[in-house]
């Protein structure tokens, strides 16, 4: 494993705010993860499909723009540092196709273009980007809330001045933004009326909403801004028609219809609704997708497998679907069916790393660590800011019976998450039982005297957090 210095990437400056976050929300949201990353191959592929070309509109690497999908109902997205890319789910509910969708991620790749997340590398480093986001989505939400009281203590509170500053560099240029996005909407080949067309429907339901939508706070709307986006757009040459266009559009439905179920807080009704439609629009792919992945969110899970069968059955080695059904085989416990269908789908998309971590784990509980070890120090290397990784990297390193590099791992997952405590104790086991000179060894001091500058009043014991 190459040396990383994890800790090095810690926003020493916003812990406050995490923690003013964090009792500013009600006692039922802080049982649940404040961050939950939607990872399914259809969200993951058709922001790829879309980002890649507009990246290389912009003259970015289009390896280096992350794009990442919270869920959230609330609509809104944001540019973070590092060339990190967040949308909300209710944000993929409401574009009305891929050219809508581009429009927005072309407004935010304008805001890495044009330098504005720079103002933030200082205070982030490379911190996993579950904080990050915690950190950026708490602000906007206090923002959004009818108390102003709450908001202005998130603002003041604590390193105040930082957080301000992350604030700004959020809000600001968002005309900048729109000009570069309309250029690269056009040199990408996308339609430049998408972010003109989406920013239109917002004002419209703007004006019958009594509450803003959180997008508006950090994106503000005027006339003059919207007249500016219809006119750029209306000097750019019409796009030829792409043979990809149709499948964007489906993947993007069947995208959305996954994200409906998995970020519905009522599954039941969730499963009403995909039953609704469905009988209106029989044999609809998304929607039965959606109706699939509602049962197993419900815990129906020999249902849910009986419809991804059906589905394979009629759209064989559908590798989004494979993907699905080895999930809900997994949480069945059929791990050797599981892990077939996730190397299957694995093989016709081998850049989607969620597919190869769920293969790992399927490894891991059909007793077989050493497979599980090689996928997963690959994930873990070349994402390294991913704590989950790491998590199930310590488990199988100690399956096989590697206890050292097993309390490295873990001891660089709670290193991401900030649990200085239980970090520094992985590491003193790291460096105990590593052999002596060793280059892991070397690499756990350095991670140990690293997790000493981290400052925490009060963190998880170990056990208490928990990864699915």
């Amino acid at each position: 494993m190459p040396t990383i210095t994890l800790l090095t990437r810690a926003l020493f400056s916003l812990l406050s705010l995490v923690a003013l976050l964090i009792l500013a929300t009600p006692a039922t949201a802080r049982e649940k993860d404040l961050i939950v990353l939607a990872v399914g191959p259809e969200t993951t592929e058709i922001l790829r499909r879309l980002g890649e070309p507009l990246a290389r509109a912009a003259d970015l690497p289009p390896e280096e723009v992350r794009f990442h999908v919270v869920l959230n109902p609330a609509l809104n997205a944001f540019a973070l540092p590092n060339r990190n890319i967040v949308f909300n789910s209710g944000l993929m509910l409401a574009v009305r196709d891929r050219d809508e969708l581009a429009g927005v991620m072309a407004h935010e790749i304008g805001h890495l273009k044009a330098g504005h997340h720079l103002q933030l590398e200082a205070l982030t480093k490379r911190l996993s980007i579950q904080t990050m986001i915690s950190a950026a989505a708490g602000m906007i939400a206090a923002m959004a809330s009818r108390n102003g009281q709450v908001g202005q203590a998130v603002i003041t509170g604590g390193a105040g001045s930082a957080q301000l500053d992350m604030l700004e560099a959020i809000r600001n240029k968002e005309s900048q933004s729109d000009r570069i996005a309309v250029t690269l909407l056009a040199k990408a080949g996308f339609n430049p009326e998408g972010l003109a067309s989406f920013m239109n429907r917002l004002v419209q339901q703007q004006r019958i909403s009594t509450l803003p939508p959180p997008y508006l706070l950090t994106h503000p709307i005027s006339t003059e801004r919207l007249l500016d986006s219809k006119r750029m757009a209306a000097e750019e040459p019409r796009p030829t028609p792409r043979k990809g266009d149709q499948a964007d559009n489906l993947l993007l439905a069947r995208a959305r219809a996954v994200l409906e179920a998995e970020s519905s807080e009522f599954p039941e009704e969730s499963i009403v609704r995909f039953q609704s439609r469905l009988r209106l629009e029989p044999d609809d792919l998304a929607l039965e997708q959606g109706l699939a992945e509602a049962l197993r969110a419900a815990g129906r899970l020999p249902e849910a497998e009986a419809l991804w069968n059906k589905l394979i059955k009629n759209h064989p080695g559908d590798p989004h679907l494979l993907r699905h059904r080895g999930v809900t085989r997994t949480e069945l416990g059929h791990f050797a069916e599981a892990a077939q269908d996730l190397e299957e789908a694995s093989l016709q998309l081998p850049d989607q790393p969620d597919l190869r971590f769920r293969q790992a784990f399927a490894l891991k509980e059909l007793k077989k660590p050493q497979e599980a070890i090689r996928i997963l120090r690959k994930l873990a290397s070349k994402e390294p800011d991913e704590p989950r990784y790491w998590y199930l990297l310590g488990l199988v390193e100690s399956d096989a019976g590697h206890a050292g590099e097993g309390h490295l791992a873990m001891g660089r997952y709670h290193a991401l998450i900030l649990e200085r405590n239980n970090a520094l104790w992985h590491f003193q086991e790291a460096i105990r039982l590593l052999p002596n000179g060793s280059t892991g060894q070397s690499i756990a001091r350095e991670e140990l005297k690293q997790a000493r500058k981290i400052e925490v009043k009060r963190e998880p014991e170990e056990g208490e957090r928990k990864r699915r």
